[in-house]
């Protein structure tokens, strides 16, 4: 690893050592999280039509009230003929769905859903929180079905593939 010596720096503007990026331009991606092996190799199924907790989640601690943090997900989920399974992140911290407008707390705007036919599928989810706070933000994944079962999560036994799942969490300036 090198060394970057500098004689003569001027600090001021964006440039802030203290690891907050109080001044980092709008859009500028801050700090990157990814939730963790064992939250992610679980297998959940539900029966439920309401939404319920999936166990998935992901914490992230924003530096800035003004960010915002994009939650991503790549889910593997199996739903039977004629079944649908559905998908939402919910801010656990704030006690809400999570939307981009910061008011609504039920709406359907970042939902998923798969299904139709008996099939496995990636089902990607994302989401924009402005949590207006400094404060640890969990993220949770909430699911239900149509009728009948929905599993998330390839198999019980593959702890080295995440049950190919994948969440994480950007913070970025606003």
């Amino acid at each position: 690893m090198g060394t970057l010596n500098v004689a003569n720096l001027n600090t001021t503007g964006n440039l802030n050592f203290d690891g907050a990026w109080a001044d980092a331009p709008t859009g500028t991606a801050i700090q990157y999280v990814v939730a963790t092996h064992t939250v992610m190799t679980v297998r959940f199924v539900t029966s439920s039509t309401s939404f319920e907790d999936s166990g998935y989640s992901i914490t992230i601690t924003p530096r800035n009230t003004s960010s915002k943090i994009l939650i991503y997900a790549n889910i593997s989920g199996y739903s039977p003929s004629n079944n649908y399974g559905y998908m939402r992140i919910y801010n656990s911290t704030a006690g809400r769905y999570v939307n981009a407008e910061g008011g609504v707390t039920n709406d359907g705007m970042y939902e998923s859903a798969m299904g139709g036919a008996s099939q496995w599928a990636q089902t990607p989810l994302e989401a924009v929180d402005m949590p207006n706070s400094t404060s640890a933000q969990t993220y949770k994944i909430y699911t239900k079905t149509y009728t009948g079962q929905y599993w998330m999560g390839w198999s019980q036994t593959a702890p080295n593939t995440m049950n190919y799942n994948f969440m994480s969490a950007t913070e970025f300036a606003g």
